[in-house]
């Protein structure tokens, strides 16, 4: 059975929507088994514990908690107020993860509705990372402000193939601190833009399928049946705004299998058909 890794960096209060994410995971990939790691400050026994319980009905992953210490981040500007300082664990993944060679980076406002093999194959050894070029930031005029160049790729730092041997090799670790001091005047984005400015030239892009979100539905619509993974960035996050969209309900579905499942039975259902209908 094919073993894949996956980190998330969250804070206690987004517990819930983790556990939507890994039984949308575990629902849609029973060939593979998973490490998932965990990075948080504040994770309460009582989340974990409920995380535990997807052991109920699924035997191909283990869980990893590991607590980080946010004074590594205490100098570090926050500027997107949806956004907690748990975002930017992503600059030491590579430290927190030092017998791993690469892993699959997850935020956890998105839905995995499909098989992650093909992209945890992408070939990245030439590379630092692999991810989506982000429709919202193909303008020269952006890019410019935090000294790239316009053909050079902007990724979306939700879905981010890391890999963590080459970034070890090259101390990359130190220079996300001193790219983030550099520009902190300059970035809009937080670390998705110190990201993308350390990186750059050795990105890897990767299909719009593992990163999907309502813009990319708009723009290229033949995809979002095929969508792999579905990201609901900004603030109008699923379980603040209920729609009808197709996208947003997958939310409600996967959440009706979680152990986190607030519905009744008859609601569940619904949920059901709706999916079976859709995908």
């Amino acid at each position: 059975m094919e073993k894949i890794s996956i980190c998330f960096c969250i804070n206690d209060l987004y517990s819930q929507h983790l556990g939507v994410v890994l039984t949308s995971i575990l629902f849609n990939n029973p060939d593979n088994f998973f490490d998932f790691y965990i990075f948080s400050s504040d994770i309460s026994e009582k989340n974990k514990h409920t995380l535990n319980t997807l052991n109920n009905n699924y035997k191909n992953f283990s869980l990893h908690f590991i607590n980080v210490n946010t004074n590594l981040f205490k100098n570090i500007k926050i500027t997107i107020d949806y956004i907690s300082i748990e975002t930017y664990f992503r600059y030491i993944l590579a430290d927190l993860l030092p017998n791993l060679n690469k892993v699959l980076y997850l935020d956890v406002d998105l839905v995995v509705n499909g098989n992650l093999q093909k992209l945890w194959d992408s070939d990245i050894t030439d590379f630092y990372c692999a991810g989506i070029d982000d429709i919202n930031f193909n303008t020269k005029k952006y890019k410019q402000t935090i000294d790239l160049d316009i053909e050079d790729i902007y990724i979306n730092a939700g879905v981010i193939l890391f890999n963590l041997e080459r970034i070890r090799k090259n101390n990359i670790t130190k220079q996300y601190f001193l790219n983030n001091e550099k520009y902190k005047d300059k970035i809009k984005y937080q670390d998705q833009d110190i990201i993308n400015i350390t990186l750059k030239k050795q990105i890897k892009k990767i299909d719009y399928i593992f990163n999907f979100t309502s813009r990319t539905k708009k723009i290229y619509k033949n995809l979002a049946k095929k969508a792999i993974i579905i990201h609901y960035v900004g603030p109008k996050k699923p379980w603040k705004n209920f729609s009808l969209n197709t996208l947003k309900i997958l939310y409600y579905y996967y959440l009706s299998l979680s152990p986190y499942n607030k519905y009744n039975i008859f609601i569940k259902v619904l949920l059901q058909i709706f999916y079976f209908i859709n995908y």
